[in-house]
């Protein structure tokens, strides 16, 4: 994409959209923001690392490198400094923002994410953290500060090492297969890895079980799903491959926080 004029930098919590509500923790500012039908951005970028969880709508957006819809439940990282414009908005797109001041990172002795996890499809961000840290932002009491400076240094901290070259594959096949019945053979046939291996490892580098892997992916596309306002949560539950209504309920409210109603009715 070329850029028909210089971008605009956006300062410190703030966005092309109206602000609806801003809370600042430390070195972490949260805000949900809104935008109006078939608004057009200016070319921007931002001063500070941030992610976006879209509540509602979305938009088409551009970069010098390529072009993507943002849907609805989709989670976004932008990485400062890269310039990007949004055009098309949707009637009533919402979206919760957080964003890490220079401030956070030296803290926590912390990297900023890369830019490969702005551009990089295969790149699942953490959705359930976002929606965490979300809940926070709407409760907002005298533990919110705390819980969501957990919540962040969880969410930019990766769930896997980058090695050995088998861990990118396993996480591939996962998502490829997350709506079917997954069995350690199965993955061991798949990676051409011995499922000792498997077992053995997998905990070392995903920091939990292959079966809690799995459900945390069911969980992250059932996200967008409630979030779509097409099916009912009995649907959903069932689409993403969980038992009852009741199994979906408590493993959605033990990953994000919130029990699945109350997302559907943020």
């Amino acid at each position: 994409m070329i850029m028909q004029q210089s971008p605009v930098q956006m300062e410190k919590g703030t966005y092309v959209g109206r602000t609806v509500q801003e809370h600042i923790f430390n070195h972490i500012i949260t805000t949900e923001t809104t935008y109006a039908r078939d608004f057009t951005s200016e070319w921007h970028y931002h001063a500070n690392p941030h992610f976006s969880h879209i509540l509602c709508g979305g938009s088409k957006e551009l970069t010098e490198r390529q072009s993507d819809i943002n849907v609805v439940g989709e989670g976004l990282y932008y990485y400062p400094g890269i310039a990007h414009q949004n055009t098309g908005y949707q009637e009533g797109t919402r979206i919760f923002n957080l964003e890490l001041e220079p401030g956070f990172f030296k803290q926590y002795d912390l990297e900023v994410p890369p830019p490969a996890l702005m551009f990089d499809a295969e790149a699942q961000l953490n959705a359930r953290g976002l929606i965490r840290a979300m809940k926070e932002h709407y409760l907002y009491d005298a533990q919110s500060q705390m819980a969501i400076e957990q919540i962040c240094i969880s969410l930019i901290q990766p769930d896997e090492k980058l090695f050995p070259e088998w861990v990118p594959k396993i996480k591939a096949v996962m998502q490829e297969y997350w709506d079917q019945p997954l069995s350690l053979p199965q993955l061991s046939k798949e990676l051409g890895l011995h499922p000792v291996t498997i077992s053995k490892y997998f905990s070392k580098y995903f920091n939990c079980s292959a079966g809690e892997y799995l459900r945390r992916i069911k969980v992250e596309r059932a996200v967008g799903m409630i979030r779509s306002g097409q099916y009912s949560l009995t649907s959903v539950a069932y689409q993403c491959g969980f038992a009852d209504q009741a199994h979906f309920t408590k493993t959605f409210q033990r990953i994000t926080g919130m029990l699945p109603r109350q997302y559907e009715k943020l």
